[in-house]
């Protein structure tokens, strides 16, 4: 008869997406990194004036990081997507938290091949766990030093968002050509370069923290996924049945952020506050193209008064075509009452 542990073991070993990580080491990890958010001794020492900023920025950082840790744990072992939403936007407050609190330290410089990560897994879970809201507060989070680097692809995942970030060259060549040419191509070809991607993906990492990991279980793995492919292929609306089930690739949460921006069968909902190109923005926020494959592929900051430009239509070609707002800065309803 097999023992209750065995049998936990087994269902583990079965509905987790990280082949790599035991489930005595996910408890353990988990349970660790949750306690790294309610120390009561590292509240304290944030809480003193006697500490150097120095040692209560790394304190806060790493409390930060556990936030960030514990959706990546919680996605490896196979929980429901829809449950991470209430981790990453913990997640997201602590990182506000921290850079209110020492805007100095910590800041993600872009030449730093950790940092240039954390921009993208930041970024990626904000997107595709639907909480878009962050992607601004993210930003913010870049050094704006120009010697801390600028990179074209950072800079177009936030142009998607109307958010501009200078970058006209990649920081850094390998693995990141592959996912900027994913967005500069179409059909099989943005396939093909998403998917060159994720081959090269982990061979890129070389340099980072966290490389390797599974060999060091102790010394804190917590999963190995580029988010960031998921992300490219969202928001340019990419048919990824061609490298779905590629190591490293998150199509769970690919799906769950299709599924999101799907109204429910049998459903009907109110129509989008919309205008048309050349009528005026009546409500500051964020708006999409409706007739663009997926509103994220278009999706801009207006103010209220701005006159709505032309967008791409779902034959591909620039011209006139309908926004609809998708969130609003004074949070008020999006759609027709």
């Amino acid at each position: 008869m097999q023992s209750k542990g065995i049998v936990m073991d087994q269902l583990f070993d079965k509905t987790r997406r990280e082949s790599l990580l035991p489930e005595s080491y996910y408890r353990a990890t988990l349970a660790f990194h949750e306690a790294g958010l309610t120390d009561p001794e590292i509240d304290q020492i944030l809480a003193s004036p006697d500490r150097s900023p120095e040692h209560k920025g790394r304190l806060s950082w790493s409390r930060s990081d556990d936030a960030l840790k514990i959706v990546f744990l919680r996605y490896s072992a196979g929980e429901p997507v829809g449950s991470l939403k209430s981790d990453a936007r913990r997640c997201f407050d602590a990182f506000k938290t921290h850079y209110l609190a020492y805007p100095k330290y910590g800041r993600l410089k872009l030449w730093e091949r950790d940092a240039y990560q954390y921009v993208m897994w930041l970024l990626s879970l904000a997107v595709l766990l639907g909480l878009k809201e962050w992607v601004p507060t993210i930003a913010t989070w870049i050094s704006t030093d120009a010697d801390d680097g600028q990179d074209a692809l950072v800079s177009r995942l936030f142009g998607q968002f109307g958010i501009s970030l200078p970058g006209e060259s990649l920081v850094h060549e390998k693995p990141y050509a592959d996912l900027l040419r994913a967005t500069e191509t179409h059909g099989e070809a943005q396939q093909k370069a998403t998917a060159d991607y994720l081959k090269h993906w982990y061979g890129g990492m070389k340099d980072c923290y966290w490389y390797d990991r599974h060999k060091r279980l102790d010394a804190g793995f917590f999963g190995y996924w580029a988010f960031e492919a998921g992300l490219v292929t969202l928001l340019w609306n990419i048919d990824d049945s061609s490298y779905r089930d590629m190591r490293f690739y998150p199509k769970d949460l690919v799906d769950f952020a299709r599924e999101q921006a799907t109204a429910p069968r049998g459903e009907v909902q109110k129509p989008h506050i919309s205008r048309r190109t050349g009528e005026r923005c009546p409500h500051t926020g964020r708006w999409g193209v409706l007739e663009s494959p997926g509103a994220f592929l278009q999706e801009h900051m207006f103010r209220e008064g701005d006159v709505f430009p032309e967008g791409i239509g779902r034959d591909r070609r620039e011209g006139p075509v309908t926004w609809i707002v998708m969130s609003r800065e004074d949070g008020g309803p999006t759609r027709i009452e």
